[in-house]
């Protein structure tokens, strides 16, 4: 008879990055920094709304972004140039952040210098969404020009979210997207989601956002 050892990796490594994510959440609360899992595909906005956050605000706070990405500092340099720090890491093939790695990145970092940590996690919108980071909420950013039907095509992902954006708003008779029906859809859907429909060429519905946030925004 077949000597047969069943290895259970997938368990063992989430049980260690949910330790790991529990020590990032203690750790934060004793500083009182709150931190935002910013999860989406790539050309959402995710980086633009962090763009719009660190223009607009990081007078009344200052902001740490921690940006996930396969290859390159793109975001982060967009995002730093407004005076907000970032922190850049590359995970190659990984198609999201794991705790380990946020760990890593606030190592050496002051939390009392900072009012709020943003998350930007590598851009997709499956793998990011069940793994624990350590952060505060898991928003979940989406935009017009990815079509009506993004709710209904991820239902895991809204699932785990506190907060959805729909971004690029400005956009919406452009594409022919009935706004109203698509927020009123996903409501039907998810009844626990908070949904906030927002431009960052305009800034419609951008403070609002940072209010729900936490932010400093006067």
């Amino acid at each position: 008879m077949a000597n047969v050892r069943i290895i259970e990796l997938d368990r063992k490594i989430q049980e260690e990055n949910d330790k790991i994510a529990n020590r990032i959440r203690e750790k934060r609360i004793k500083f009182e920094i709150p931190m935002i899992d910013i999860m989406g595909s790539v050309g959402s906005g995710k980086t633009s709304i962090l763009e719009y956050f660190t223009q607009n605000y990081i007078k009344f706070q200052n902001i740490l972004v921690i940006n996930g990405d396969l290859a390159t500092d793109i975001d982060a340099q967009r995002i730093g140039r407004f005076g907000g720090t970032c922190l850049q890491i590359n995970t190659g093939r990984g198609c999201h952040l794991m705790a380990f790695q946020i760990e890593k990145a606030l190592e050496g970092i002051n939390l009392n210098d900072y009012g709020v940590i943003f998350v930007e996690n590598v851009g997709n919108l499956i793998c990011p969404s069940a793994t624990d980071i350590g952060a505060d909420l898991k928003v979940t950013v989406t935009s017009v020009t990815e079509g009506p039907y993004v709710f209904q095509k991820h239902p895991i992902t809204f699932k785990l979210s506190q907060l959805a954006v729909i971004n690029k708003i400005d956009l919406a008779r452009v594409m022919d997207i009935d706004l109203s029906d698509v927020i009123a859809k996903a409501y039907d859907l998810y009844p626990h989601l908070e949904i906030y429909p927002t431009s960052t060429k305009s800034g419609e519905g951008m403070e609002s956002f940072a209010k729900r946030l936490g932010l400093k925004v006067q």
